[in-house]
């Protein structure tokens, strides 16, 4: 009677399931490269005021920090009022990545205290792509 160690199917099985184990592990090795090397576009609203000064006078900062891995254009940085009118503030440099940008305007608009308004931010690339988000803020006085 002739003793195998281990039947050829067995063996058969067993370096398939390797071989599709080393695949996987090479799969994901690339599709991680691939993330670190990817370019992403990302602004972060770090801090934000809307103040009601007097009857008709609204002060409004902000500072975004540009989180992503691209350099952006111009950056803006909005509230919008009651009427649906934009009071923007603009970057007039580059943005590169891991910098902060912060500025802030003192406008002739009227706010009220408690309400939420809406914060846009839009950010242009060189390339033109672009990048929008939204916050809300509460008006302090």
């Amino acid at each position: 009677m002739k003793k195998r160690a281990i039947s050829p199917a067995i063996a058969t099985i067993f370096l398939i399931g390797v071989a599709v184990v080393g695949a996987i592990a090479a799969g994901n090795g690339m599709f991680k490269q691939n993330e670190i090397t990817q370019k992403t576009t990302k602004l972060d609203l770090i801090d934000v005021n809307l103040v009601k000064i007097a009857s008709d006078k609204t002060y409004f900062a902000a500072t975004v920090k540009n989180t992503g891995m691209t350099t952006f254009s111009s950056v803006n940085v909005s509230f919008v009022d009651e009427f649906g009118n934009f009071y923007t503030i603009t970057s007039l440099t580059p943005l590169e990545p891991g910098e902060q940008f912060g500025d802030h305007l003192i406008e002739n608009v009227a706010v009220n205290l408690g309400k939420k308004y809406l914060i846009n931010i839009d950010g242009t690339t060189p390339s033109g792509s672009t990048f929008r988000s939204a916050d809300t803020i509460n008006v302090r006085g």
